[in-house]
This record gives C-alpha cells, structure tokens and sequence, in this order.
C-alpha cells in the first residue's frame, strides 16, 4: 500500500503545483513548444484547414505585445500553408480532452476559438493526468518485481525526485507527460508478453511504440526494450529468433500497428505539402560530436547535475542481475544509445527546460534499478538501508526545491552558469 500512498502524494503535490502555476495567464499554456504540439487540433477542427497553423500565430499576436518574441514551432511552407514543426502524437493525445474542453466553451459561451481558457485548462489536466496514469502503470511494474517498500521508494524517485515532476505539472502541456505514460506501459506489456504470450500484450507493445514514435521520432529506439528484454545469454539470442517464429502472426500484427501510427504523420505531410516526407526543423544530428559531457554534467542542462537520482540509478544497473535479469541486457543497450543520440543533436540543450527533459522517457526503465537498489539493502547491514533511503530522500527534496525555484526564476530556464547556480542556491525567487 505504501506505493499507492506514494502515488497519491504525487497526485496532490502535482495538482497544488499545476494551479498555482503563473500558465493561467492567456495562451501561455500554448506558448512555445506546447502551442506547437496542439496547433493541429483547432486547425483540423475549428478552422477546418490542416495547414492553418497560423490561427495560432494570428491569435498571440493580438493578445500579446507584439514586440514579444514567441517561438512556436510554425512552419511556412512553399504552397503558403503553414504547419507546426512538431509531430502529431502529442495532439492525437489531447484530442478528447480538446474535443470535452470545445463543448463546454461552447455550451457555456465563452470563445470556441480553440485557445481560451477552457481548452487551456483541459489540456494541461490532461498532461497531469496521463503523467500520473504513467506513474500507476509504472507502480504496476514494480510491484510485480519487487515487495511494495522497493516499489514505493522508486515510484517516489520518479516522480517526486526528478523533472518529470515539473512537466506533469507545471509544464504538463508538454510532450513528456503521453510519453511517460508510453513508455511506461510498453515496458509493461514487454514484460507481460514474455511471461504470457498473449495476442494483446504483443498488440499492446506495438500500440504504444507507434504512439511513443508519432510523439517524437528518436522514441523508436525503444524498440530495443522488447527485442532484447528477457535474454541473458548468446543462447538466448537463438531461442528469441525461435519465440517470435511461433508467434510470427501476432508480432507482423503489432508492426503494422506501430506503423501505421507512424504514417499518420506522413499522410498528414502529404495532405498539406504534397510531398510524403517533410524536414521541419533547423537543427539536425552531428554524431562526430556529441555533447556527452555537457549534456550529462554542464551547469547549463546538465541531466546528472539536476536529476542527481539518475546517476544513483545508473550505478545501481548492476543489482538488475539479481532482482529482474530480463532488464539488464535492455538497459545495458538503450541507455548508451539514447544518451549518444540526444546530445547528438545540435541543440543539445533543448531549448528552455528544467534539466534534461529530452530524457523522461528513459525514466520507467531506470526506476528497475532504484527499486532493485533498495530491495537489496533490506537484508543486509543497517547503515545499507539508511543510507540508500537517505540518498533517495535527499534527491527529491532537492528536486522539489529545484521545481519551485525554476518556476519562479531563481532557477534559470537557459544558459545557468556554475556562478549563478551557487549563488541562488538557497534562495526561492531570483534577485
């Protein structure tokens, strides 16, 4: 029960956070990225035209000053039409939650416009409440691993102890919350799969890639969760390859699940450009040089400076052998891949954020170790047990703090130097 508690917690922390939240200003919900990822919604449905992207633009331009810089991610292109830079998997997500928020503005008078108050209200309770369901599918998992004490700390770590925090709350509007919940249940149904091959575990896991990859298109590395989960040995490569033979039907299934999720993205390219395949960004890869340790350790964006419970993880991957074998070879192989794949990317900052946001996804997967970490100090000496428990309850107390200090600006949203961060420390609000 301790875990169900913990989650809870999390819940009530989230929600006080969301709504005290400086966002309920108009359109700052959809602000930068957020406005990006939703714009296709009241273009598909209100104003009818995929490429008016633009109705976006046009709005924050009359309501804010127009001297403000605003980067939403909009694309003009060489037809006239304009579209966002983003893909379409986080606004798939919103979409009930947009079409509930469009019946009550209209219902209750206020501006059906797609951008007023209600749907920016819906949309951020959405993002809480797929990044609280992410953190119950993750309870899920854990419990079935490991005694609920394990499962509690961890579940804590996550989602108290490290910036998926701020973006279930605060910043829920963002893409990191579906992906949360994504990648969460993918590693759940992996696990269920393996252990009871079930059509719907396979279709499940097919189902939530695709959805994982029309939200961001590096989530299909993914992939390697289910195609190396469970093996331990060379011979266990050979009885994979056997195990999917059995089941050829059903994996070919969850494919085409997966891809034609995917394809949804470019049908929608095709409908509004012509072309099947669109480039939207500016920015690309350079894998001659990643930014590891910037990325990892930089005062800037950090991930371990800012997330420091993550490096307790990553040194924790070991005790994988003994509580969940079958995690070991997919966290030995996905970490490394998705850490030089990320700070591959030329903006390796990502923009504004709390940390290394570009990383939540990897989350679900390292909170096996926490767990795992915790469970094998039950045993053992007491001065193990305290110190792992202090280690992880120092870690969200400094994220919690870190939160409310990047909410109010005492926290630099980019460009943090090793002065300032010493310097503003302890302090709640920048002076």
């Amino acid at each position: 029960m301790r875990s169900t508690y913990v989650w809870l917690l999390t819940a009530a922390l989230a929600l006080l956070a969301m709504f005290q939240d400086r966002r309920w200003k108009p359109l700052e919900v959809f602000d930068w990225d957020a406005g990006g990822y939703y714009v296709y919604l009241p273009s598909a449905f209100i104003y009818h035209d995929l490429g008016r992207a633009d109705s976006l633009a046009r709005l924050q331009a009359a309501v804010h000053d127009p001297s403000h810089h605003h980067n939403m991610g909009l694309l003009t292109l060489a037809n006239g039409r304009v579209i966002s830079k983003y893909p379409l998997g986080v606004a798939l997500a919103q979409l009930p939650w947009f079409a509930g928020a469009h019946l009550y503005a209209q219902a209750t008078g206020q501006p059906a416009d797609g951008f007023s108050r209600p749907y920016q209200q819906s949309i951020m309770v959405a993002g809480l409440c797929y990044g609280l369901l992410g953190l119950w599918v993750l309870r899920k998992l854990l419990c079935h691993y490991f005694d609920d004490g394990p499962a509690a700390w961890a579940l804590a770590a996550v989602g108290l102890g490290t910036n998926a925090f701020h973006y279930l709350s605060f910043e829920a509007a963002m893409a990191h919350a579906p992906l949360l919940l994504w990648q969460a249940s993918l590693l759940y149904c992996t696990a269920r799969w393996y252990e009871t091959p079930r059509p719907r575990w396979i279709l499940g896991i097919g189902l939530f890639l695709g959805l994982a990859a029309l939200t961001r298109p590096t989530e299909a590395l993914f992939a390697l969760i289910p195609l190396a989960w469970g093996i331990t040995s060379a011979a266990g490569i050979r009885g994979r390859l056997g195990f999917l033979g059995r089941h050829i039907g059903v994996v070919a299934g969850a494919v085409l699940l997966a891809l034609v999720l995917v394809s949804l993205q470019l049908v929608f390219w095709r409908v509004v450009s012509g072309q099947w395949l669109v480039y939207t960004y500016e920015d690309g890869f350079d894998f001659r040089h990643p930014h590891l340790l910037d990325g990892l350790f930089s005062f800037r964006k950090g991930w371990l400076l800012y997330t420091p419970l993550m490096l307790v993880a990553l040194l924790s991957v070991g005790w994988l052998r003994r509580w969940v074998p079958a995690a070991l070879l997919p966290t030995l192989l996905l970490v490394p891949v998705v850490l030089y794949v990320t700070f591959s990317w030329e903006q390796w900052w990502y923009g504004g954020s709390f940390g290394q946001r570009s990383l939540i996804s990897l989350y679900p997967l390292l909170a096996l170790p926490l767990a795992a970490l915790v469970a094998s100090t039950q045993n053992g000496p007491r001065w193990r047990y305290f110190a792992a428990r202090t280690v992880l309850a120092l870690g969200i107390v400094l994220n919690l703090w870190q939160t409310r200090q990047y909410s109010t600006g005492a926290l630099a949203w980019d460009n943090t130097t090793a002065e300032a961060y010493r310097h503003n420390f302890f302090k709640p609000k920048p002076d």
